[in-house]
């Protein structure tokens, strides 16, 4: 594996190569990222992973501080799942990149773009800095993170971005909580009560209540267990706007704090 840590020598690198994938992370990586890397390496002939922790997608700045890092472990990882070229810029490097001018998607203010102002700007500045340098055949994304997937997918294809995004399921832990960087601030009780709530909404996904019913009954379920939550939102994945009826294309999303921790899904 070649670590590189400048754009224009890994813009130069890629352009040499064909059939390549690529994985752009904040680094902290886990299981759920090695999944991904392990799916661009099954499918491409070289694999390309990014390790940047992007300010700008951080609304909140004591959250970027307390963000976990730990590059060597990250460097392992990468080392272990064959990845070919990491990518660890500065902020500079990421962001003197010129690249033409495109368009910014209209972004619904639903769920992380109503609670997190600026961050989907700030995730689609660094996306159009990061295919620019590696403009890769496949970009891997996973499902844990949907809007911001969805959102990236729409920029992709207003701008005729001709790399395909593949989108990778959420992988969980034995409890059923998707794996998360986050997850490694808290404690091993901490975890437990946060797949305690996933598996509850499992649970109420599937009864035959009305959706106002299932969310009456989730949202009560988190006040019992005195836990704070920024949405609970009944999605049509289809057209990506909130349901009101039951829908087969129906997804549950959630945003909700743990020890102050805050974590997304959906189920």
């Amino acid at each position: 594996m070649r670590i590189i840590k400048k754009s224009k020598e890994i813009n130069s690198v890629f352009n040499s190569i064909k059939e390549t994938g690529f994985v752009p992370t904040l680094g902290s990586l886990h299981k759920g990222h090695e999944y991904l890397i392990k799916k661009s390496v099954k499918q491409n002939r070289v694999t390309f992973v990014s390790i940047f922790l992007n300010p700008k997608q951080f609304n909140n700045k004591k959250d970027m501080e307390k963000y976990p890092k730990k590059l060597s472990d990250d460097i392992k990882i990468c080392k272990k799942n064959k990845v070919d070229y990491l990518f660890i810029p500065s902020f500079e490097e990421v962001y003197s990149w010129k690249t033409k001018k495109r368009s910014f998607p209209k972004i619904q203010k639903i769920m992380e773009h109503r609670y997190r102002k600026g961050h989907f700007i700030g995730v689609l500045k660094v996306i159009e800095k990061l295919i620019d340098i590696i403009p890769a055949s496949r970009l891997y994304l996973g499902e844990k993170d949907f809007q911001q997937l969805k959102i990236i997918e729409d920029y992709f294809k207003i701008n005729k971005i001709k790399t395909k995004i593949v989108k990778c399921k959420t992988i969980r832990n034995n409890d059923g909580l998707a794996l998360s960087s986050r997850n490694k601030l808290l404690k091993n009780s901490d975890l437990k009560k946060a797949a305690d709530i996933i598996n509850f909404i499992k649970k109420v996904k599937f009864i035959k209540y009305s959706l106002a019913q299932k969310k009456k009954c989730i949202i009560q379920f988190l006040k019992n267990n005195k836990i704070s939550f920024d949405y609970v939102e009944f999605i049509n994945l289809k057209k990506f706007t909130t349901l009101e009826k039951q829908s087969r294309y129906m997804r549950i999303f959630i945003a909700f704090y743990i020890s102050k921790t805050r974590l997304i899904d959906n189920i």
